[in-house]
């Protein structure tokens, strides 16, 4: 195919270079030596071009695939983490993110300890767990917990009615989420005095993909 390519082309410029002959001026020479010659080096040109133009096109699929390749390995990596409350969170303002700071296992680093957030690397379907604990408080006092899907509730703790011992509960969720959504906790709701006990694994939260929906 492409010597084929290469001798139309010949023919081609043999044909334009044989009407120049005919419109040369007076006293103008051009052997048929330098003509074949001209035409042999735009040949060698083209064809120099010719595979350097295949040569980026198997440069660029190569790329692709190593897109592709990349993307599969992102979506196919295994992501688990579980984290705890080190300290004691007293009196919390509603709205406020829990930030489980104490990591113990952040598989794929995809929790991020200094937010709080759990932030999916790919579309799948995850799990969440979280445990929660708090201290004493007289009665009508209320702690609540709220695990979000980015501006989802998709959890919900409530400490409360505890004024003898201490309250430990927990919750589970199952989400499909796509990859950037965030998984978070933060206080739902705080009426009173209250606090989350932290450290010694009274208050944790953890997470894993499950896999493909």
């Amino acid at each position: 195919m492409l010597l084929l390519r290469i001798c139309t082309l010949y023919c081609l410029l043999r044909s334009h270079m044989s009407n120049s002959l005919d419109v040369m001026e007076p006293g103008q020479c051009l052997s048929k030596f330098d003509y074949d010659y001209k035409v042999l080096q735009t040949l060698v040109r083209l064809e120099k071009e010719i595979i350097e133009s295949r040569n980026k096109i198997k440069d660029l699929e190569q790329i692709v695939e190593e897109c592709k390749s990349n993307r599969k390995d992102i979506e196919q990596r295994p992501s688990a983490f579980m984290a705890q409350l080190s300290s004691n969170m007293n009196d919390p303002a509603i709205n406020t993110v829990v930030v489980f700071d104490a990591v113990i296992t952040n598989i794929g680093n995809d929790y991020k300890p200094q937010s709080g957030m759990f932030i999916a690397p790919s579309k799948g379907i995850y799990s969440f767990n979280l445990v929660a604990t708090s201290s004493r408080k007289s009665r009508g006092n209320t702690l609540h917990l709220h695990m979000m899907h980015n501006n989802k509730l998709i959890g919900y703790i409530l400490l409360d009615e505890n004024d003898v011992h201490y309250v430990i509960r927990s919750t589970i969720a199952v989400v499909t989420m796509d990859s950037g959504d965030s998984v978070f906790v933060k206080i739902g709701h705080r009426h009173g005095a209250g606090t989350l006990i932290g450290s010694h694994l009274q208050t944790h939260f953890s997470g894993f993909r499950i896999g493909d929906e």
